[in-house]
């Protein structure tokens, strides 16, 4: 099915901390990001206080209880874990094996994704998302949107690296500016390096825009329903015409939201209404 290190029932221990650094570069968003934080760590206090368990006792228990084939079990100790504000690639990785054991392959789907956001290069990440994929009902073709180098960077690289890799471009690009200046004899040379770091920096600017307009307008989200009607409209099919039926894992776009309904798309410009409930945001924090 996996290879030996990437089966879903293998489950990880680490919750020291998220491995995705932030940026550096950007000290008022980070001095924001770690309030932001500290602020959802005391929200969530009372969730793993009803376990009496601190985050590490919490993810070994957890571990226990997936190791002992008790997959609910160990599936509600690491909601906890995430409601407490910690998200992390291992935990959302052991909650999608957990909720994959049990057969439910939109939230081990969801989950995949998450733990795919924060660790874009991790192999066991990728292996059970690709498996959970091909088992969904509605296998439907990604539309293809952005350059392959674009690609790239989203695929290889978090939004906060490509960040930070756009920083240490500038900076060397200033540097090799400053360098022109007093070495006009290199002048020639460092146009042409220069010129490559303008190109890079601009596919890492583009990459960044990119990513966070899509988050923001077109955030992606998953179907968690076992099956769910889309309609014309936001309402039921007594109220609009029913439009197609999506299953549990199919991944989809968010385009609007009124009270109980969103309006979703998918590719092949597939659109509809589905009720709020029957879908999952990927990034939710």
């Amino acid at each position: 099915m996996f290879g030996s290190k990437c089966q879903v029932s293998s489950v990880r221990c680490q919750v020291s901390g998220v491995k995705d650094q932030v940026s550096a570069f950007a000290f008022k968003g980070l001095r924001l990001t770690i309030l932001v934080s500290l602020f959802l760590l005391l929200a969530g206090i009372p969730c793993l206080a009803q376990i009496e368990l601190s985050p590490p006792e919490a993810m070994l228990k957890a571990n226990q209880h997936y190791e002992a084939g008790q997959f609910a079990e160990a599936a509600v100790i690491y909601e906890a874990i995430v409601e407490a504000g910690i998200h992390n690639s291992e935990v959302y990785y052991n909650l999608g094996n957990a909720y994959f054991k049990q057969g439910d392959l939109g939230r081990a789907i969801l989950n995949y994704r998450r733990a795919q956001h924060l660790a874009p290069r991790d192999a066991d990440v990728a292996a059970n998302l690709n498996f959970a994929l091909a088992q969904t009902v509605d296998q439907l073709e990604a539309d293809k949107g952005l350059t392959d180098v674009v690609q790239v960077f989203e695929g290889w690289l978090t939004l906060n690296e490509v960040a930070v890799l756009a920083l240490v471009l500038w900076v060397l690009l200033c540097y090799f500016a400053v360098l022109a200046i007093l070495l006009p004899r290199f002048r020639y040379v460092f146009g042409w390096i220069m010129a490559g770091l303008v190109l890079f920096l601009a596919v890492g600017l583009i990459s960044v825009a990119g990513r966070l307009y899509n988050e923001w307008r077109y955030p992606p989200a998953v179907v968690v329903a076992p099956e769910t009607q889309i309609t014309s409209g936001p309402g039921d099919t007594q109220q609009y015409l029913l439009e197609f039926t999506l299953h549990a894992g199919t991944e989809v776009r968010l385009l609007e939201s009124r009270s109980e309904w969103k309006r979703i798309t998918l590719p092949g410009n597939l659109q509809g209404w589905a009720t709020a409930a029957a879908i999952e945001e990927v990034i939710s924090w």
